[in-house]
């Protein structure tokens, strides 16, 4: 097989000051790129599945890993609105297709049959763009930096709501959801333990961006007067932190969009994009003292 590989990066450093006692440099860097499958031997496109059978298409002509599974609309919110839809010639042989409380699965061909021919591309793990912006400021003897580092666009699959744990104690999945049909919830949180499974849907297919304040440092070097009297070079005190604000994207119910499941059949470059029991992200936050002999 073959794939293209296409983008550009830019890497942009301006000196926004420059005087004796005072700088200030603005470094950044931005990336955008696409990949497109040119040929798979003699297929036309692979479908593989993960460790919950969810689906990663491998087409040729589109992007390396596509996900490949059914669009939802919401919830059934009654018996009598699934004997309405069947009643309009809607049906299916699928397990779980038709329960109240569970995932309205979309018939995306218009056939009035909700079966395999109904799945679709429903997002991809590929961002948009990636960016970063790195400050440094000097001023007499302070030394300050700020580091803003982001991703737009790209999709994950969240594995965690596979999970009965999840579903019944996180309340990212289970507020608002539909008990029955006088308590409907919002209309598009099903019920944890019935219906169709989620892991093939896009229901877990989530946004993957973030915008995040990645490092901050503040120095102060001590005057050469002092590092002298303790007989030393240099004397400089600094405090640093990572991770003070971190935003996720708005649809994200898990802990680290950055998280990523690369074991078992993930160790192949055909499927990717699936996380599952992230670590959160850590604020991190550090005192030290910079001593040169």
């Amino acid at each position: 097989g073959s794939l293209q590989n296409r983008g550009v990066e830019i890497d942009l450093t301006t000196r926004n000051i420059s005087k004796r006692r005072t700088t200030w440099t603005t470094s950044f860097n931005f990336s955008k790129t696409a990949n497109k499958i040119l040929e798979l031997g003699s297929e036309a496109f692979l479908l593989n599945l993960g460790e919950r059978n969810e689906v990663y298409r491998n087409k040729v002509g589109d992007p390396l890993v596509q996900f490949f599974g059914y669009k939802t609309d919401g919830v059934w919110l009654s018996q009598a609105q699934i004997d309405a839809a069947k009643a309009k010639g809607l049906s299916s042989n699928i397990n779980g297709a038709f329960v109240p409380g569970g995932l309205k699965l979309v018939d995306v061909n218009g056939d009035g049959v909700i079966d395999d021919k109904d799945r679709t591309v429903i997002g991809s793990p590929y961002p948009d763009f990636t960016w970063g912006m790195t400050n440094t400021i000097n001023y007499k003897s302070f030394d300050f930096s700020f580091t803003f580092q982001g991703v737009k666009g790209g999709s994950l699959i969240n594995g965690d709501p596979n999970y009965a744990e999840s579903k019944q104690k996180n309340r990212v999945y289970n507020s608002n959801r539909w008990i029955s049909p006088m308590f409907p919830g919002d209309g598009k949180t099903p019920y944890s333990t019935v219906g169709f499974n989620w892991m093939l849907t896009d229901y877990v297919v989530e946004d993957a961006s973030y915008f995040a304040l990645r490092e901050l440092n503040l120095g102060y070097r001590l005057p050469n007067s002092v590092a002298k009297a303790v007989k030393l070079n240099s004397l400089r005190v600094y405090f640093a932190a990572q991770n003070l604000f971190f935003q996720a994207g708005s649809n994200f119910r898990g802990l680290n969009p950055e998280g990523r499941f690369n074991n078992g059949p993930y160790a192949s470059s055909l499927l990717d994009g699936y996380q599952r029991g992230s670590f959160p992200i850590q604020k991190t936050f550090t005192f030290g003292i910079d001593i040169n002999f």
